[in-house]
């Protein structure tokens, strides 16, 4: 089984689960100013990520995966191929991410969960707010009247600004918005 393969059926299950909701969608999606790439995310309410390592893939670079994921995500699951690669992911990953197990069926590829997701217990408010662009991050700012002074400060000292002066659930919640917003979307 291939990656891709495995990414077409989260894809397939998540677009599912969300239907009739705004919900944007990313393959492939940079998290922390570019450091990593979540295989795939569903923004709305809640950003929920997942990581994909089928049976070609190791886990060599997990552990710096899991700690970008869970500086940004809401959920989280890795998604795994094969018993061994099961057994690996439930002590390489925190217990509040889900663990879905790969299998191929004669429809292509079956999601089975092996530990359901909960809510992550500590996001980190600077990573959240590296998730919006300069102007988005501009926009929040002026929205909460915090904006004074900054019209040409870089993106860092905005950033910087979101995640001192702005609740985290509030933040949260300005982050996905903003994410929805964007052209394209």
């Amino acid at each position: 089984m291939w990656a891709a393969q495995i990414l077409d059926a989260v894809e397939k299950r998540l677009r599912r689960s969300h239907r009739g909701r705004k919900t944007v969608y990313r393959r492939e999606w940079p998290i922390a100013s570019g450091a990593t790439r979540v295989d795939f995310a569903a923004i709305n309410g809640k950003i929920m990520g997942c990581e994909i390592k089928s049976s070609r893939d190791n886990f060599s670079r997990l552990a710096s995966q899991v700690s970008l994921y869970s500086a940004v995500l809401d959920v989280a699951v890795l998604v795994v191929e094969g018993d061994s690669a099961t057994r690996r992911a439930e002590s390489a990953v925190p217990g509040w991410w889900g663990i879905w197990q790969a299998a191929e069926s004669g429809q292509g590829v079956d999601l089975h969960v092996v530990r359901t997701p909960s809510a992550n217990p500590c996001p980190d408010p600077l990573s959240l707010a590296q998730l919006v662009l300069r102007d988005e991050a501009y926009a929040i700012l002026k929205k909460h009247n915090l904006a004074t002074g900054l019209r040409t400060a870089t993106r860092w000292q905005l950033w910087n600004r979101l995640a001192d002066e702005i609740p985290l659930q509030r933040l949260q919640y300005d982050i996905r918005e903003a994410i929805k917003a964007r052209q394209g979307s």
